[in-house]
C-alpha cells in the first residue's frame, strides 16, 4: 500500500462522511433554523442557493469561529451573527463535521493530484 493508496482511502471515507452529514444537515437542520427564525421575524438566514452553497454557507456560518476568511461578519450570502442566534449546540456540530469534512476531502484532492501513479 503507498501513499497514494492511503490518500485514496482517505479521500473515498470523507466524501461518505460529507454525503451522510449533508442530507442530515440540509434535511432536518437547515428547516428548523428556518422555522426558528421565520417565528422570530427575523429574515431568511441564506436566501441564496447556488447549488448547494446554502448548506455549506450557513455550515460555515454557525460552526466556524467569526473573523476568518472562512467565516467573516460580512458574509454577502449571509448574517453569520443573526443566523447563530437560532442554532442550537447538535446543529452546530453537525455543521462542524460538515465543514471540516469538506475542507478534508478539497485537502486530500489537492495533495492526492501530487501522488498520481504513472501509467
Amino acid at each position: 500500500m503507498n501513499v497514494f493508496d492511503i490518500l485514496l482511502i482517505s479521500w473515498v471515507f470523507s466524501f461518505l462522511v460529507i454525503a451522510v452529514s449533508w442530507v442530515i444537515f440540509s434535511r432536518f437542520s437547515i428547516p428548523a433554523i428556518d422555522k426558528r427564525m421565520a417565528e422570530a421575524g427575523a429574515p431568511k438566514s441564506c436566501p441564496i442557493d447556488i447549488m448547494g452553497l446554502r448548506v455549506f454557507t450557513i455550515a460555515n456560518a454557525i460552526s466556524l469561529p467569526v473573523g476568518n476568511p472562512l467565516n467573516h461578519r460580512h458574509d454577502p450570502f449571509i448574517d453569520v451573527d443573526t443566523v447563530r442566534k437560532y442554532v442550537t449546540p447538535t446543529e452546530k456540530r453537525l455543521g462542524l463535521i460538515l465543514s471540516l469534512s469538506i475542507y478534508t476531502f478539497l485537502t486530500l484532492t489537492i495533495v492526492a493530484s501530487f501522488y498520481i501513479p504513472d501509467k
